[in-house]
């Protein structure tokens, strides 16, 4: 069986979209949304491009997917360490840096594309982008949480609780960029960096 024969194995094996997945997100982490190709992803995926149209409309619809899959997986990695509903402290909250910081560093393409290669890519990358954020920005809130409510917020605190939790994320989400490679933190060591992160999102935490 020659080589173009193996490749040309049937395009509805639920594997062969998970590979073609697999490579999209290699191939979009290290050459972005606009210079990647269908073709690329073909090759990299070991697979006919026909292969690729199979299960994807066009390259909109595969970045999409790849970009979906990351998601959840930090998504998955976050709940793992508390779920959504569960109550949070900043113990918890060291947990779950502990936790994304690891992910980073072993998903080093899933890292690149989520971190450096979203912005603007396509309306529904936008769209997606905007739900990870506020789901996790709505999982913040309850790092600020001092005790039972007496009773509905003023508009001061909810705003002011709102910049908090956005703060939070958006500290999270940028230290993770800038320790990518050739990043302006990426030269710095875990053992260093993440105490620091630490205690900036404990101070964050306990802000009066």
């Amino acid at each position: 069986m020659t080589d173009a024969i193996k490749s040309s194995q049937p395009a509805h094996r639920p594997s062969r979209r998970n590979d073609i997945i697999d490579a999209a997100i290699r191939l979009f982490a290290r050459k972005g949304f606009v210079d990647a190709s269908i073709s690329d992803v073909a090759e990299e995926a070991d697979v006919v491009v026909t292969a690729v149209y199979y299960h994807f409309a066009g390259k909109e619809e595969l970045f999409s997917a790849a970009v979906h899959r990351v998601f959840e997986s930090i998504s998955a990695v976050v709940s793992g360490v508390r779920a959504d509903d569960a109550p949070a402290d900043e113990e918890t909250l060291d947990a779950v840096t502990q936790a994304v910081w690891n992910w980073t560093d072993t998903h080093p393409d899933e890292a690149t594309l989520v971190y450096r290669q979203l912005p603007g890519a396509t309306p529904v990358v936008t769209m997606l982008r905007h739900e990870f954020e506020e789901r996790h920005v709505k999982r913040a809130f309850a790092y600020f949480e001092q005790g039972p409510s007496t009773g509905s917020p003023s508009a001061a605190l909810s705003a002011v609780e709102t910049l908090r939790a956005r703060t939070l994320v958006d500290l999270l989400v940028s230290v993770h960029t800038m320790r990518l490679a050739d990043g302006p933190l990426s030269g710095e060591p875990s053992a260093k960096l993440l105490p620091a992160v630490r205690a900036l999102i404990h101070r964050l935490v306990t802000l009066d």
